[in-house]
C-alpha cells in the first residue's frame, strides 16, 4: 500500500496519496518514511498547517536533513506565488529593464529596449516586452551620450557597480566592496547599489551591516523583490529565521521567483522546526508530549536503535534475534513502537505547534500588506528631466538634420529617423556613418523604435516632437496625393485590369519608398500605368489610362525588395503628371462605364452570352499545363455577376480574359480606357475570332498544337503557355 501512495504522489495525485497514507497508518505501525510521505502529500495538497504538525512531530524523534523539507518549501512557494500579487512586468524607462539601474554601456536590443551590455548578455528574453533577444550589437552611441550628460553621477555610480560585480565574480570581495562603496556615495538613493553592497558585506561575515543596507533599500523601494531577498539572507545569517521566512516569501510574492529562493526557504524552515523542537524539549516546556523523546533516547542508549532507517516491527524482529531475553524485549519493543506511533499520529495538534501556525499566518499577512503598497518604478530615483535639458542638436537626425522621428538604432550603435535610414538602405546596405554592413539587419526586417530615445524626445522636446510628427504625416499625405482625391502616386510598369490579380516585384528605390509610404499611412493603394516609348524621341512615358491597385499582401526579401500581391480596382485617365522623391504622381479622373439604356439591354445580353461562350471554348483549347500556370497567377475565370450590366467596370470575366489574350500594349490601354461595355465585348470577340481563324488556316500537326498556341498567344508581358508574375520595369 505504501508503494501505491508513492505512485500516486509521483503522478501528482496528492489527494489520493494522502488517503492511502492515512489508511496505511491505520492498518500497520507506520515507519518514519510513511510519516514523511504523509507530510509531503499534505503539503502538496495545500494543507500546510497539517503538514507542519507532521514534520514537527518527526523532528521530535529524529534528526531530519534539510532536503527532506523540499516539498514543504515548494508547496509554500507555489501558494505564495500563485495567490498573492498580480505579476508586475518591468516597465520600460530610462533605466535598464534587467538590473533596473542607470544604463552602463547601453545596447539596444532587437525589440527596441535598451539594456546594460552585461545585462543583455545575461538574459534571453526582454523583461519589458517578452520578446526573445537576437545577437547583441554595439554600444548605442546616442543613448550613452545622453545618459552621461543628463545623469553624470548616476552613470559613474553604475560603472563602479558593474566593476564591483566583475570583482565579485572573480572572488575579490574586498575590491568589490570598495567599488560598491563608491557607487553608494555617488548615488545614495539607489537600492540596487545598496543591495549589491549588502551581498558583499554578507560575504565578508558582516551580516548586521548587510541587514542595514537591505533595510535601507526596502525603504527606498518597498515593492522591490530583490531588496527583500537580501534582507532575508542577512536575517538568516543572524539566526532570525522567522523574519527571514517573511522576507523570502515577500520576495516571491513580488517577483514570482521561487527557484532563486527555494533553497534558502528550505534551510529556514529546517532551522525553524529544529528550534521549535528544542523549545519544546527545554525544561520550561517539557511535558507529557515529550515522553516520546525520553523513550526514544532510552531505547537508543540501550539497543542502539536506528529509528530513521527501519520500521518499528522490523526493528523489533532484529532486536529479538540479538538478545537472550526475547520475551522481555519483544514486549518492550512493541510498547515502544505503539508509543511512537501514537505520538506521531496527527489526530491532535500539540499546543506548542500553534507557534508554527502563527508564523504561517503572519507570512500571508505580510504578503497581503504588499497589495496596499504603491509601486515605485526604478526611474523615479533618477533626477527628473525637464524641457531644455538637451543641447541643440543632441536629438537631431544626422541624415535629415531635423529632430528625430521614430528613432531606430542600427546594430553598429547609430541612431537615425526610421524613414531616413530606409531611404539610405534603398541604395546601400551599409551604415551611413561608419559604413558597417547592415545586410543581416536589413534581412531580419526587425526595425523597432528605440524606446529610450523616443521617451527622451517626449520628455524634453514634447512640443517639437509633436510638431515633427504632424509635419511627417503631412509630408506622407502630400507624397501620395491624398490631399486631393484625384491626385495619385503612379507605378510605371504594365497594364492592369479591374478585379484581376497583378503580382509585382518591387526593387527600384523610388518604388520601395512609395510602397513603404502606402503602408505607413494605411492607404495600401496606388495607380499603375504601362510604360510606353515615344518613337520620335526614344524617351519613355507612361500610358494615358491606368488602374488603381489595392495591396493585399507584401513579402519582404532579404535585400529590401518586396513582392506585392495586388488586385486591380478603379480605372483612371491621366490629366497631368508630376514627380515626388523620384516616383511619378498624376492628376487623374476616374472612369466608369456609360450606363446601359433599357432598349440596348436585350442586344447586350445576347452579345455578352455569345462572347463568353466563345471565350470558354477558346479556354478549353489551352493545354492543361498552361491553364494551371495562368490560374496560379490570375486565378480562375470569374463567375457572372447578377447585376453585371450596372457595374461601373462591367462583368469581371471580361477583364480576366483580356489579361490573358495576346493583345499589344497600345491595344490593352485602348480597351482599358473605353467606357462602353459593348465595344469591349466586340474587341474580345474579334480577337477570339482572329485566333480561331489562325488555328484553322495553319492546321498544325497534333504534335505542334502546343507550340502554335503559345506563339500566337504571346506578347512582351504575358505568355499563355508560361504566365509569370509581372516584373517591375522602368
Amino acid at each position: 500500500m505504501c508503494e501505491m501512495a508513492k505512485e500516486a504522489f509521483a503522478s501528482r495525485n496528492y489527494r489520493l496519496a494522502v488517503e492511502i497514507y492515512e489508511r496505511c497508518m491505520k492498518q500497520q505501525p507506520p515507519s518514519f518514511e510513511i510519516f514523511f510521505g504523509y507530510g509531503d502529500s499534505l503539503a502538496r495538497c495545500g494543507r500546510l498547517r497539517e503538514a507542519l504538525d507532521v514534520y514537527a512531530q518527526c523532528f521530535a524523534i529524529i534528526a531530519v536533513p534539510p532536503e527532506r523539507l523540499r516539498h514543504l518549501a515548494t508547496a509554500l512557494l507555489e501558494d505564495i506565488g500563485g495567490t498573492s500579487l498580480p505579476r508586475r512586468r518591468t516597465e520600460a524607462s530610462f533605466v535598464c529593464p534587467y538590473c533596473e539601474g542607470t544604463l552602463y554601456q547601453p545596447v539596444t536590443a532587437n525589440c527596441g529596449h535598451t539594456y546594460c551590455r552585461n545585462c543583455l548578455e545575461s538574459s534571453k528574453c526582454c523583461r519589458a516586452c517578452g520578446l526573445k533577444f537576437g545577437p547583441s550589437g554595439e554600444t548605442n552611441v546616442l543613448v550613452q551620450r545622453l545618459v552621461e550628460k543628463w545623469w553624470p553621477r548616476e552613470a559613474e555610480a553604475s560603472r563602479a557597480r558593474h566593476e564591483g560585480d566583475l570583482f565579485m565574480r572573480e572572488g575579490h570581495v574586498g575590491q568589490a566592496l570598495e567599488r560598491y562603496n563608491l557607487a553608494v556615495r555617488l548615488a545614495p538613493n539607489s537600492p540596487l547599489h545598496l543591495s549589491n553592497r549588502a551581498h558583499a558585506l554578507l560575504m565578508l561575515s558582516r551580516p548586521q551591516a548587510s541587514l542595514t543596507d537591505a533595510d535601507h533599500a526596502i525603504r527606498l523601494r518597498p515593492d522591490w523583490g530583490k531588496g527583500h531577498f537580501r534582507r532575508g539572507v542577512a536575517l538568516a545569517a543572524l539566526g532570525r529565521h522567522e523574519e527571514a521566512l517573511f522576507a523570502f516569501c515577500t520576495s516571491v510574492a513580488i517577483d514570482r521567483n521561487p527557484q532563486t529562493v527555494r533553497q534558502e526557504i528550505t534551510r529556514v524552515l529546517h532551522r525553524m522546526l529544529s528550534s521549535n523542537h528544542r523549545r519544546q524539549n527545554s525544561p520550561a516546556t517539557r511535558g507529557p508530549y515529550n515522553m516520546v523523546q525520553t523513550i526514544a533516547r532510552s531505547r537508543r542508549n540501550r539497543h542502539h536503535l536506528l529509528l530513521p532507517l527501519m520500521n518499528p516491527i522490523q526493528h523489533h524482529r532484529r532486536a529479538a534475534l540479538n538478545t537472550s531475553d526475547c520475551e522481555d524485549n519483544s514486549s518492550g519493543e512493541e510498547d515502544f513502537s505503539q508509543t511512537v506511533c501514537r505520538r506521531l499520529m496527527p489526530t491532535s495538534v500539540p499546543h506548542d505547534n500553534a507557534r508554527l501556525h502563527a508564523i504561517l499566518d503572519r507570512v500571508y499577512q505580510e504578503v497581503e500588506k504588499l497589495k496596499r503598497v504603491d509601486a515605485r518604478p526604478a526611474e523615479i530615483l533618477l533626477p527628473p528631466l525637464s524641457r531644455g535639458d538637451p543641447a541643440e542638436g543632441d536629438l537631431d537626425c544626422i541624415l535629415c538634420c531635423r529632430l528625430l522621428w521614430k528613432p531606430v538604432a542600427t546594430p553598429c550603435g547609430h541612431t537615425y529617423c526610421w524613414m531616413c535610414l530606409d531611404r539610405c538602405l534603398d541604395y546601400s546596405s551599409a551604415c551611413p556613418l561608419c559604413v558597417t554592413s547592415l545586410a543581416d539587419y536589413l534581412a531580419s526586417s526587425q526595425k523597432t523604435v528605440t524606446d529610450f530615445v523616443e521617451r527622451a524626445l517626449k520628455s524634453v522636446a514634447s512640443t517639437e516632437y509633436a510638431a515633427r510628427a504632424a509635419s511627417h504625416r503631412l509630408e506622407l499625405v502630400q507624397s501620395l496625393g491624398l490631399l486631393d482625391s484625384e491626385q495619385i502616386a503612379v507605378f510605371i510598369c504594365t497594364t492592369a485590369f479591374p478585379r484581376v490579380a497583378c503580382p509585382l516585384f518591387v526593387y527600384e528605390p523610388r518604388y520601395r519608398l512609395m510602397v513603404r509610404r502606402c503602408f505607413e499611412i494605411g492607404v495600401r493603394e496606388f495607380g499603375i500605368a504601362a510604360c510606353l516609348n515615344r518613337e520620335a524621341t526614344g524617351t519613355k512615358k507612361y500610358a494615358e489610362y491606368g488602374t488603381m491597385l489595392e495591396i493585399r499582401d507584401r513579402v519582404l526579401l532579404k535585400d529590401g525588395c518586396s513582392i506585392l500581391s495586388t488586385v486591380g480596382g478603379r480605372r483612371f485617365r491621366v490629366l497631368s503628371g508630376d514627380e515626388r522623391d523620384g516616383y511619378d504622381t498624376a492628376q487623374v479622373e476616374f472612369l466608369r462605364d456609360t450606363p446601359v439604356q433599357p432598349e440596348q439591354l436585350l442586344n447586350l445580353l445576347e452579345l455578352h452570352d455569345k462572347v463568353r461562350t466563345k471565350g470558354r471554348r477558346w479556354w478549353d483549347t489551352v493545354p492543361s499545363s498552361q491553364q494551371s500556370e495562368i490560374q496560379r497567377v490570375f486565378g480562375s475565370m470569374p463567375d457572372i455577376e447578377e447585376d453585371w450590366s450596372r457595374l461601373p467596370d462591367g462583368p469581371s470575366w471580361t477583364w480576366w480574359i483580356l489579361a490573358i489574350l495576346p493583345l499589344g500594349p497600345q491595344l490593352q490601354v485602348g480597351i482599358l480606357g473605353t467606357t462602353s461595355l459593348e465595344k469591349r465585348l466586340r474587341a474580345i470577340e474579334k480577337t477570339l475570332d482572329h485566333m480561331e481563324q489562325r488555328q484553322l488556316t495553319v492546321a498544325p500537326a497534333p504534335s505542334e498544337d502546343t507550340t502554335t498556341s503559345a506563339s500566337i498567344c504571346s506578347d512582351d508581358r504575358t505568355i499563355v503557355g508560361n504566365p509569370v508574375p509581372v516584373i517591375q520595369r522602368s
